[in-house]
């Protein structure tokens, strides 16, 4: 297949007869599209559709990349780095797309009182090419399939290139992912304009091209995920969340959380702002969360892999909770607000000893809620507890009073929410 600097020529050939302009770009986009799938199997990339919140997509790619530019395909399934992830546009910039679907949708106005869209027209008329079009005609016609599109997304749903029966399954949204694990907008923009506009949840994406120094940490992660061969708890980024179902079998089976214990506790929490300890933090989901409700967040991480994922990947997210390299049992501090104790305690009544210690730390710890999900612990524990007689004992040996169940995990566990 010929690269799209080749193509140029002809292309340019072909762009003042709409007819040949349209054969031309369905025939490029077919052969693209089998590039692409060949490309895809021969670099073995997992590739699948993510399913990714609009508004996360915020930059393109670098202005100056030619996997952008040149809508190229050659870059499918390939591990880069540079700084192609920088000096993206602004998504809500870049072509006016979103300002004038916005005034049209939103606001109601004609698009002739739009001046995002005025401006398209007088760059049409200094024969600009605006968006595939190179008469005001066209373009109209271009912005009434854009508002039909947009009234069927909203009345039926935004559904896959499968869902829709066509025979371009990659012809998704696509996203690059930088070195932070942004995503950045490759191709589609009037689709995620739509779906900005409509504030949809999810939509499907193609991821094309990652970062090295994201795919690093990604392979660090699928390492440990496939040792372990299960997942604690999701992992604040669907590139990552997809794993699972990447690997499928036992470990699909066995990708034990969703986000339901992250509703219970966010809809049961009796302060707004405060300081929050997550004990056993893994990769840490839960103090992303809470930090993005504005908590002051410490994570305690005694495994070495777990640990180290959870510092660069804090690295790469600019977040700003404090991690904790140590046993439950070495921290120095014990007054927090919220205090999250997730499967974890039943490691702590194996033993005379770290039972003892347990109750030692109990007996400091000052909070005013503490989020417990117990679980039973092995037959020869030192200490056995039913998950009633498990909230009683920590009641028992702590400053709070009350318990309540919020609801079960996924994988059957009860959480409950104690108080003082």
């Amino acid at each position: 297949m010929l690269r799209p600097s080749i193509l140029r020529p002809l292309r340019k050939l072909v762009r003042r007869n709409e007819f040949l302009r349209t054969r031309f770009r369905r025939a490029y986009r077919f052969l693209q599209y089998s590039l692409a799938r060949a490309l895809l199997a021969f670099r073995k990339d997992e590739v699948g559709l993510l399913y990714v919140d609009p508004k996360d997509i915020t930059y393109t790619v670098s202005r100056y990349d030619n996997t952008w530019r040149g809508n190229d395909v050659w870059h499918f399934g390939t591990i880069n780095g540079g700084d192609w992830d920088k000096e993206g546009y602004p998504i809500r910039e870049y072509l006016k797309v979103y300002p004038i679907l916005k005034k049209r949708i939103i606001d109601q106005l004609d698009l002739t009182q739009i001046p995002e869209f005025q401006e398209h027209l007088v760059e049409i008329e200094n024969g600009g090419f605006v968006d595939g079009c190179l008469t005001k005609e066209e373009y109209f016609e271009r912005w009434r399939r854009i508002e039909a599109l947009c009234r069927k997304v909203k009345e039926q749903g935004y559904k896959t290139q499968v869902e829709l029966g066509t025979d371009n399954a990659l012809d998704e949204v696509r996203v690059q992912i930088g070195r932070k694990g942004e995503l950045l907008l490759e191709e589609g923009r009037h689709r995620l304009a739509i779906a900005q506009i409509l504030n949809l949840e999810k939509i499907p994406v193609i991821v094309t091209r990652r970062h090295q120094e994201w795919e690093a940490l990604r392979q660090d992660i699928i390492k440990i995920v496939l040792q372990r061969g299960f997942v604690h708890q999701p992992f604040n980024h669907p590139d990552l969340d997809i794993l699972p179902q990447i690997f499928g079998g036992e470990l699909k089976e066995r990708a034990r959380y969703g986000n339901e214990r992250w509703e219970y506790i966010v809809n049961s929490l009796p302060v707004r702002r405060g300081t929050v300890l997550d004990i056993g933090t893994y990769f840490g989901y839960f103090v992303y969360r809470f930090e993005e409700l504005g908590f002051e967040c410490y994570a305690v991480e005694p495994d070495p892999e777990n640990l180290a994922v959870l510092k660069r990947y804090r690295q790469m997210q600019d977040k700003h909770f404090m991690v904790w390299e140590c046993s439950l049992f070495d921290i120095e501090r014990f007054d927090f607000d919220v205090v999250l104790a997730l499967n974890i305690f039943h490691h702590l009544v194996k033993t005379k000893y770290d039972y003892e210690r347990l109750v030692e730390f109990l007996n400091k710890l000052r909070c005013q809620a503490l989020y417990f999900e117990p679980q039973q612990p092995p037959a020869d524990a030192y200490r056995r507890f039913t998950d009633e007689e498990f909230v009683a004992f920590v009641l028992q040996h702590s400053v709070l009073n009350h318990s309540r169940l919020l609801g079960r995990a996924r994988e059957g566990r009860n959480v409950y929410l104690l108080t003082v």
